[in-house]
């Protein structure tokens, strides 16, 4: 009910200030000057394109990143298991990333398993094409 009162109170003070009205603006006269002006913007911005969307940039990962993304990956359906407060940190960082998820944690040895993702598996695929062609 307080509520209710408060409302009013202030829809009260609301039409108090209404009934101020600011001096009317007279309209200026339509010419054809006008109306070129105001058809030439709407023309330009008819007229650009829209950007092609940019592609992502690729996710940039230290060595040891990599290493542990094909440890996850290696892993297969059961997952890597974060065994460790090193590993987890690691981990962590490439769930930032969204190149591996994290699962549900395991309740016989209570550690979390992380599994790689689509961005992962992708991001697996484009790095193992590159790295024999730099090996070479």
């Amino acid at each position: 009910m307080a509520v209710k009162k408060k409302e009013t109170a202030s829809s009260a003070s609301q039409t108090k200030v209404a009934p101020k009205k600011a001096a009317p603006k007279k309209a200026a006269p339509k010419t054809t000057t006008t109306t070129k002006k105001a058809a030439a913007p709407k023309a330009k911005a008819a007229t650009p394109k829209k950007a092609a969307p940019k592609k992502a940039a690729p996710v940039k990962l230290t060595d040891n990143q990599t290493d542990l993304l094909r440890k996850v990956h290696t892993a297969g359906t059961s997952g890597l298991a974060a065994e460790n407060k090193a590993l987890t940190k690691n981990l962590e960082a490439l769930t930032a990333k969204k190149l591996i998820k994290k699962g549900a944690k395991n309740k016989a040895t209570g550690h979390v398993h992380y599994h790689v993702s689509k961005a992962g598996e992708k991001h697996l695929g484009s790095s193992s094409s590159t790295s024999p062609s730099s090996s070479s």
